[in-house]
């Protein structure tokens, strides 16, 4: 309670100069303490009281901070949409496009994410500030299945930062063969799996790569219709019909649901290994540490 008191002194008039040093010195101390959800209320105290806009988008950056460090990443979106770009130097615009990429990555918006890539480098002078945001960027270019200008990219800040002739011959073959046709990861066709399970028990499966599934899936029905047809030679029509024949529809419907599940699982493993071994890379490798 006293901490919210402290925070909120300032409400009803406009703050000074010394006011809002004070608001960002202890908003600070409680991000360092992380107590992020306090801090958060600080920062946008500061950027609700402030008349400057440079300092209401530091505290806007400061408080998406907060919500990224809470993995709260829409909310860190909808924060960073209220900076106002219009008279912001280039290192501010630049690490406001980069929290907003950042926290659309991390949310799935991928598309977002590439959005305010494309916009800090037609907007930013700075070349180094530009080239800075490239990792982050190949990133949401490897999640938007976008290898080819994944690579370019890759590739562009390599060259940018790395003055070593042979340093940067290296690291390019490191990253023709990261990204040669064979490592890039071939997705299946969900909707080509349920179609051919429908048309064929098991096939689906089979496609999907699961060849045991399949066969099991494919065993279980043929016993439901000969189940059914046990029970009509027999007369035991009732039971036929709805006791055997019910058990083929189960595991027919299932199988059908499941193959798409399993094409989908594996799409997603695949796609997850390759991007998390470009992430491994752009971390391990630092050679191409930027500036």
């Amino acid at each position: 309670m006293l901490c919210l008191i402290c925070i909120f002194r300032f409400v009803g008039y406009s703050a000074t100069e010394a006011d809002i040093n004070q608001l960002f010195k202890r908003a600070d101390s409680l991000f360092q303490v992380k107590q992020y959800q306090l801090a958060g209320i600080g920062y946008d105290q500061i950027a609700y009281l402030s008349g400057e806009n440079i300092i209401k988008t530091k505290a806007l950056i400061k408080k998406a901070d907060c919500y990224l460090m809470r993995k709260e990443f829409a909310k860190a979106e909808v924060v960073l949409s209220r900076v106002y770009y219009a008279d912001l130097s280039d290192s501010l615009v630049y690490l406001s496009r980069y929290k907003t990429a950042l926290a659309s990555y991390l949310n799935s918006n991928f598309g977002e994410a590439e959005s305010q890539v494309i916009q800090a480098k037609s907007l930013i002078g700075d070349t180094n500030l530009v080239y800075n945001i490239y990792p982050l960027y190949v990133l949401i270019l490897n999640e938007s299945k976008k290898h080819a200008e994944a690579k370019v990219a890759l590739s562009a800040y390599a060259n940018y930062f790395i003055d070593d002739t042979m340093q940067l011959r290296k690291v390019q073959e490191e990253i023709d063969l990261i990204y040669h046709s064979s490592k890039i990861p071939f997705l299946k066709n969900p909707e080509k799996a349920k179609k051919l399970s429908m048309i064929l028990p098991g096939v689906g499966q089979l496609y999907a790569g699961y060849f045991w599934e399949g066969a099991l899936n494919v065993t279980l029905q043929l016993a439901g219709l000969g189940f059914t047809g046990l029970c009509i030679w027999q007369k035991y029509y009732f039971t036929g019909a709805f006791v055997g024949f019910s058990i083929f529809q189960k595991f027919y419907g299932g199988g059908i649901n499941r193959a798409q599940f399993l094409v989908e699982k594996r799409n997603h493993i695949k796609t997850r290994t390759f991007n998390d071994n470009v992430k491994k890379y752009l971390l391990d490798n630092k050679a191409l540490n930027g500036g």
